[in-house]
Protein backbone atom coordinates (compact mmCIF):
# COMPACT_ATOMS: atom_id res chain seq x y z
CA UNK A 1 0.00 0.00 0.00
CA UNK A 2 1.10 3.10 -1.11
CA UNK A 3 2.07 5.90 1.91
CA UNK A 4 0.08 8.93 1.76
CA UNK A 5 2.39 12.18 1.54
CA UNK A 6 2.27 13.79 5.05
CA UNK A 7 3.01 9.97 6.50
CA UNK A 8 5.77 9.49 4.43
CA UNK A 9 7.05 12.77 5.46
CA UNK A 10 6.82 12.56 9.19
CA UNK A 11 8.09 8.70 8.82
CA UNK A 12 10.88 10.13 7.23
CA UNK A 13 11.40 12.70 10.39
CA UNK A 14 11.02 9.79 13.05
CA UNK A 15 13.92 8.08 11.30
CA UNK A 16 16.42 11.15 12.21
CA UNK A 17 16.27 11.72 7.75
CA UNK A 18 17.01 15.87 7.10
CA UNK A 19 13.62 17.64 6.72
CA UNK A 20 15.15 18.49 2.82
CA UNK A 21 15.39 14.45 1.99
CA UNK A 22 11.93 14.15 3.58
CA UNK A 23 10.35 16.12 1.45
CA UNK A 24 12.11 15.04 -1.43
CA UNK A 25 9.63 12.08 -0.52
CA UNK A 26 6.88 14.02 -1.16
CA UNK A 27 7.21 17.50 -2.56
CA UNK A 28 6.21 18.82 -6.20
CA UNK A 29 9.32 20.29 -8.55
CA UNK A 30 8.47 23.82 -6.97
CA UNK A 31 8.91 22.82 -3.12
CA UNK A 32 5.70 24.34 -1.72
CA UNK A 33 5.13 22.53 1.40
CA UNK A 34 1.31 24.39 1.97
CA UNK A 35 -0.15 20.70 1.30
CA UNK A 36 1.71 19.17 4.87
CA UNK A 37 -0.23 21.95 6.28
CA UNK A 38 -3.67 20.03 7.51
CA UNK A 39 -1.91 16.89 8.33
CA UNK A 40 0.45 19.05 10.85
CA UNK A 41 -2.65 20.61 12.90
CA UNK A 42 -3.15 17.12 13.69
CA UNK A 43 0.18 15.70 14.18
CA UNK A 44 2.07 18.98 15.36
CA UNK A 45 4.78 20.73 14.06
CA UNK A 46 7.74 23.04 15.23
CA UNK A 47 9.54 26.31 13.88
CA UNK A 48 12.64 27.94 14.86
CA UNK A 49 13.17 31.78 15.53
CA UNK A 50 16.54 33.06 14.98
CA UNK A 51 17.32 36.74 15.27
CA UNK A 52 20.30 38.99 14.86
CA UNK A 53 22.70 36.68 12.59
CA UNK A 54 24.87 36.75 10.98
CA UNK A 55 26.29 40.52 12.65
CA UNK A 56 30.06 39.72 11.38
CA UNK A 57 31.62 37.60 8.67
CA UNK A 58 32.42 35.42 11.27
CA UNK A 59 29.32 34.39 12.24
CA UNK A 60 28.13 32.68 9.24
CA UNK A 61 29.39 29.08 9.96
CA UNK A 62 27.56 29.48 13.02
CA UNK A 63 24.29 30.26 11.50
CA UNK A 64 25.09 27.65 8.63
CA UNK A 65 25.09 25.11 12.04
CA UNK A 66 22.14 26.49 13.13
CA UNK A 67 20.10 25.96 9.70
CA UNK A 68 21.62 22.40 9.95
CA UNK A 69 19.74 21.40 13.37
CA UNK A 70 16.52 23.60 12.48
CA UNK A 71 16.10 21.18 9.22
CA UNK A 72 16.48 18.13 11.71
CA UNK A 73 14.55 19.63 14.78
CA UNK A 74 11.54 22.22 13.15
CA UNK A 75 9.44 22.66 9.83
CA UNK A 76 10.24 25.85 9.38
CA UNK A 77 12.13 29.10 10.50
CA UNK A 78 11.55 32.84 11.03
CA UNK A 79 14.35 34.96 11.40
CA UNK A 80 13.11 38.41 13.00
CA UNK A 81 15.60 40.51 10.71
CA UNK A 82 19.30 41.90 11.31
CA UNK A 83 21.08 39.58 8.92
CA UNK A 84 23.96 41.79 9.14
CA UNK A 85 25.54 43.67 11.35
CA UNK A 86 25.38 47.55 12.30
CA UNK A 87 29.10 48.48 10.98
CA UNK A 88 28.55 46.63 8.47
CA UNK A 89 28.30 47.80 4.54
CA UNK A 90 24.95 47.87 3.13
CA UNK A 91 25.86 47.16 0.10
CA UNK A 92 24.69 44.64 -2.82
CA UNK A 93 27.56 42.05 -2.19
CA UNK A 94 26.40 41.81 1.57
CA UNK A 95 22.71 41.09 0.85
CA UNK A 96 23.70 38.57 -1.77
CA UNK A 97 26.24 36.96 0.34
CA UNK A 98 23.17 36.91 3.01
CA UNK A 99 20.90 35.76 0.83
CA UNK A 100 22.58 33.06 0.16
CA UNK A 101 23.23 31.94 3.22
CA UNK A 102 20.09 31.75 4.94
CA UNK A 103 19.09 30.18 1.41
CA UNK A 104 20.72 26.94 2.53
CA UNK A 105 17.99 26.40 4.86
CA UNK A 106 16.78 22.99 4.59
CA UNK A 107 12.98 23.84 5.99
CA UNK A 108 11.36 27.36 4.57
CA UNK A 109 12.87 30.09 5.88
CA UNK A 110 11.03 33.30 6.06
CA UNK A 111 12.93 36.56 6.93
CA UNK A 112 11.17 39.76 8.39
CA UNK A 113 13.41 43.41 7.75
CA UNK A 114 15.46 45.04 10.99
CA UNK A 115 16.73 48.19 11.59
CA UNK A 116 20.61 46.75 10.71
CA UNK A 117 19.24 45.45 6.78
CA UNK A 118 18.05 49.20 5.77
CA UNK A 119 16.60 51.79 8.75
CA UNK A 120 20.29 53.19 9.81
CA UNK A 121 22.43 52.10 6.19
CA UNK A 122 22.73 56.11 6.10
CA UNK A 123 25.60 55.90 9.00
CA UNK A 124 29.50 56.13 8.24
CA UNK A 125 30.04 52.87 8.89
CA UNK A 126 27.33 51.12 7.11
CA UNK A 127 28.40 53.13 3.61
CA UNK A 128 26.03 55.96 4.27
CA UNK A 129 22.75 54.84 1.82
CA UNK A 130 19.54 56.31 1.66
CA UNK A 131 17.84 53.86 4.01
CA UNK A 132 14.97 54.12 1.47
CA UNK A 133 16.54 52.85 -1.33
CA UNK A 134 18.11 50.28 0.46
CA UNK A 135 14.57 48.97 1.78
CA UNK A 136 13.89 49.17 -1.85
CA UNK A 137 16.83 47.16 -2.73
CA UNK A 138 16.06 44.52 0.23
CA UNK A 139 12.66 44.04 -1.12
CA UNK A 140 14.12 43.20 -4.89
CA UNK A 141 16.84 40.49 -3.92
CA UNK A 142 14.44 38.81 -0.41
CA UNK A 143 10.57 39.47 -1.17
CA UNK A 144 9.52 39.85 -4.28
CA UNK A 145 8.77 35.66 -5.10
CA UNK A 146 6.09 34.84 -3.84
CA UNK A 147 7.95 32.03 -1.86
CA UNK A 148 10.01 31.44 1.24
CA UNK A 149 13.72 31.41 0.94
CA UNK A 150 14.84 27.74 1.62
CA UNK A 151 15.87 24.85 -0.52
CA UNK A 152 12.40 24.35 0.52
CA UNK A 153 9.72 26.63 -0.01
CA UNK A 154 6.20 27.73 1.57
CA UNK A 155 4.05 29.93 -0.60
CA UNK A 156 3.21 32.94 0.66
CA UNK A 157 0.34 35.87 0.97
CA UNK A 158 2.40 39.25 0.23
CA UNK A 159 0.47 42.47 0.89
CA UNK A 160 2.20 43.90 -2.87
CA UNK A 161 -0.62 41.47 -3.79
CA UNK A 162 -3.10 44.73 -3.45
CA UNK A 163 -3.09 47.72 -5.12
CA UNK A 164 -2.90 50.14 -2.26
CA UNK A 165 0.17 48.74 -0.70
CA UNK A 166 1.51 47.38 -3.77
CA UNK A 167 5.16 48.64 -2.22
CA UNK A 168 5.23 46.27 0.65
CA UNK A 169 6.34 42.59 -0.32
CA UNK A 170 7.78 42.06 3.05
CA UNK A 171 4.54 41.96 4.89
CA UNK A 172 3.84 38.38 4.52
CA UNK A 173 0.53 36.02 5.40
CA UNK A 174 0.63 31.92 5.69
CA UNK A 175 -1.10 29.54 6.92
CA UNK A 176 0.41 25.97 8.46
CA UNK A 177 -1.13 23.54 10.49
CA UNK A 178 -4.29 25.34 11.76
CA UNK A 179 -1.79 28.41 12.86
CA UNK A 180 -1.67 31.72 10.64
CA UNK A 181 1.17 33.69 10.51
CA UNK A 182 2.22 37.46 9.78
CA UNK A 183 4.94 39.44 9.33
CA UNK A 184 5.38 43.04 9.49
CA UNK A 185 7.86 45.35 8.37
CA UNK A 186 8.65 47.08 11.89
CA UNK A 187 12.47 48.50 12.49
CA UNK A 188 14.13 48.83 15.78
CA UNK A 189 15.52 52.34 14.99
CA UNK A 190 12.47 53.90 16.72
CA UNK A 191 10.23 52.63 13.60
CA UNK A 192 12.27 54.82 11.41
CA UNK A 193 10.82 57.86 12.60
CA UNK A 194 12.47 60.76 11.75
CA UNK A 195 12.60 64.01 13.86
CA UNK A 196 13.66 66.23 11.14
CA UNK A 197 11.90 68.67 9.28
CA UNK A 198 9.01 68.32 6.65
CA UNK A 199 6.92 64.94 6.05
CA UNK A 200 8.07 61.59 7.94
CA UNK A 201 6.67 59.93 4.35
CA UNK A 202 8.45 56.69 4.62
CA UNK A 203 7.53 55.63 8.05
CA UNK A 204 3.66 57.49 7.89
CA UNK A 205 2.79 55.50 4.77
CA UNK A 206 4.46 51.96 6.23
CA UNK A 207 2.54 52.00 9.55
CA UNK A 208 -0.66 52.46 7.65
CA UNK A 209 0.38 49.42 5.60
CA UNK A 210 1.46 47.43 8.44
CA UNK A 211 -2.43 48.18 10.47
CA UNK A 212 -4.10 47.35 7.41
CA UNK A 213 -2.25 43.93 7.12
CA UNK A 214 -2.04 43.37 11.11
CA UNK A 215 -6.05 43.69 10.99
CA UNK A 216 -6.34 41.76 7.54
CA UNK A 217 -4.86 38.49 9.36
CA UNK A 218 -6.99 38.84 12.55
CA UNK A 219 -9.86 39.23 10.00
CA UNK A 220 -8.38 36.03 8.85
CA UNK A 221 -7.63 33.97 11.41
CA UNK A 222 -11.01 34.18 13.11
CA UNK A 223 -12.74 33.80 9.57
CA UNK A 224 -10.63 30.54 9.04
CA UNK A 225 -10.89 29.77 13.02
CA UNK A 226 -7.62 29.15 13.70
CA UNK A 227 -6.10 28.06 17.25
CA UNK A 228 -3.46 30.48 17.08
CA UNK A 229 -2.12 33.21 14.91
CA UNK A 230 1.76 34.29 14.98
CA UNK A 231 2.54 37.91 14.91
CA UNK A 232 6.57 38.15 13.73
CA UNK A 233 8.45 41.96 13.24
CA UNK A 234 11.75 43.18 14.37
CA UNK A 235 11.97 46.16 17.34
CA UNK A 236 10.86 46.12 20.71
CA UNK A 237 8.06 48.41 21.15
CA UNK A 238 8.28 48.16 25.19
CA UNK A 239 5.01 47.42 25.83
CA UNK A 240 3.71 48.21 28.74
CA UNK A 241 5.73 51.27 28.62
CA UNK A 242 6.25 54.54 26.28
CA UNK A 243 9.04 54.33 23.37
CA UNK A 244 8.84 58.21 23.92
CA UNK A 245 11.40 60.17 21.54
CA UNK A 246 12.41 64.13 21.84
CA UNK A 247 8.73 65.30 20.80
CA UNK A 248 6.74 62.99 23.10
CA UNK A 249 5.83 60.89 20.47
CA UNK A 250 5.72 57.11 20.63
CA UNK A 251 6.70 55.60 17.41
CA UNK A 252 4.92 52.42 18.57
CA UNK A 253 1.83 53.40 19.63
CA UNK A 254 -0.90 52.51 16.77
CA UNK A 255 1.27 48.92 16.68
CA UNK A 256 0.86 48.33 19.76
CA UNK A 257 -3.10 49.88 20.40
CA UNK A 258 -3.82 47.40 17.31
CA UNK A 259 -2.18 44.80 18.80
CA UNK A 260 -4.26 44.88 21.78
CA UNK A 261 -7.54 45.88 20.61
CA UNK A 262 -7.27 43.13 18.39
CA UNK A 263 -6.00 40.34 20.15
CA UNK A 264 -8.69 41.21 23.03
CA UNK A 265 -11.78 40.35 20.56
CA UNK A 266 -9.58 37.26 19.03
CA UNK A 267 -10.53 33.86 20.15
CA UNK A 268 -7.52 32.09 19.72
CA UNK A 269 -3.46 32.09 21.19
CA UNK A 270 -1.10 34.91 20.33
CA UNK A 271 2.08 34.67 20.03
CA UNK A 272 3.82 38.27 19.64
CA UNK A 273 7.91 37.35 18.32
CA UNK A 274 10.12 40.20 18.08
CA UNK A 275 13.99 40.92 18.35
CA UNK A 276 15.82 42.46 21.27
CA UNK A 277 15.66 46.01 22.97
CA UNK A 278 19.49 45.49 24.94
CA UNK A 279 21.24 42.87 25.41
CA UNK A 280 19.24 39.90 27.51
CA UNK A 281 20.47 37.62 30.37
CA UNK A 282 17.59 34.96 29.03
CA UNK A 283 14.61 36.72 26.96
CA UNK A 284 11.38 34.87 28.42
CA UNK A 285 8.10 34.75 27.02
CA UNK A 286 5.65 37.17 29.02
CA UNK A 287 1.93 38.93 28.62
CA UNK A 288 2.90 42.52 27.88
CA UNK A 289 -0.56 43.26 26.51
CA UNK A 290 -3.13 45.11 28.67
CA UNK A 291 -6.56 46.08 27.09
CA UNK A 292 -9.00 48.45 29.47
CA UNK A 293 -6.70 47.87 31.92
CA UNK A 294 -6.68 44.00 31.87
CA UNK A 295 -4.25 41.85 31.08
CA UNK A 296 -4.31 39.81 28.06
CA UNK A 297 -3.53 36.39 29.13
CA UNK A 298 -4.57 34.73 25.22
CA UNK A 299 -1.33 36.76 23.77
CA UNK A 300 2.37 35.97 24.88
CA UNK A 301 5.29 37.26 23.58
CA UNK A 302 8.74 36.05 23.15
CA UNK A 303 11.70 37.86 22.20
CA UNK A 304 14.56 35.97 20.16
CA UNK A 305 18.31 35.63 20.76
CA UNK A 306 20.94 37.33 18.74
CA UNK A 307 24.42 38.53 18.48
CA UNK A 308 24.81 38.50 22.61
CA UNK A 309 24.33 34.48 22.57
CA UNK A 310 24.25 33.07 18.94
CA UNK A 311 24.52 29.55 20.06
CA UNK A 312 21.25 29.70 21.64
CA UNK A 313 17.77 29.58 19.76
CA UNK A 314 13.81 29.49 20.72
CA UNK A 315 11.77 26.49 19.49
CA UNK A 316 7.79 26.84 19.36
CA UNK A 317 6.36 23.34 19.34
CA UNK A 318 2.55 23.53 18.47
CA UNK A 319 0.62 20.57 20.13
CA UNK A 320 -2.77 19.44 18.98
CA UNK A 321 -3.26 18.60 22.75
CA UNK A 322 -1.71 21.54 24.27
CA UNK A 323 -4.59 24.28 25.22
CA UNK A 324 -1.67 26.59 25.44
CA UNK A 325 -1.30 25.42 21.69
CA UNK A 326 2.64 27.35 21.53
CA UNK A 327 5.22 25.47 24.22
CA UNK A 328 8.28 27.76 24.04
CA UNK A 329 11.91 26.43 25.21
CA UNK A 330 15.28 27.42 24.36
CA UNK A 331 17.73 25.57 22.91
CA UNK A 332 21.72 25.76 22.74
CA UNK A 333 23.96 24.46 20.11
CA UNK A 334 27.21 24.29 20.76
CA UNK A 335 29.41 25.71 18.02
CA UNK A 336 32.19 23.63 16.30
CA UNK A 337 35.12 25.15 15.27
CA UNK A 338 34.52 26.29 11.56
CA UNK A 339 35.28 23.34 9.06
CA UNK A 340 37.33 23.40 6.10
CA UNK A 341 35.46 24.42 2.99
Amino acid sequence: MRVPAPRRFHLARRLGLPAALAFALLAPAHGSTNPESPYAARQGFAFALLSNLPSREADEDVVAQLLTQFGTETDLVIHTGNIKGRNERCDDETYAQRHALLNQSPVPLVLVPGENDWAICDRPEAGQYGPVERLNRLRELFFEPDNSLGMLTLDLQRQSETVRFRGYPENARWEYGGILFVTLNVPGNRNNYRTGAGRNGEYEERIQADASWLRQAFAAASRLKTRGLVVVFAADPLFGGDYRIANGTDPYAMLKADLARLASKYAGKVLVVHGIHVPPSMPRPDHPLKFNGKVLRNVTRVKTYGTTHPAYWTKVSVEPGNKDVFRIETLNMAPRPPQPR
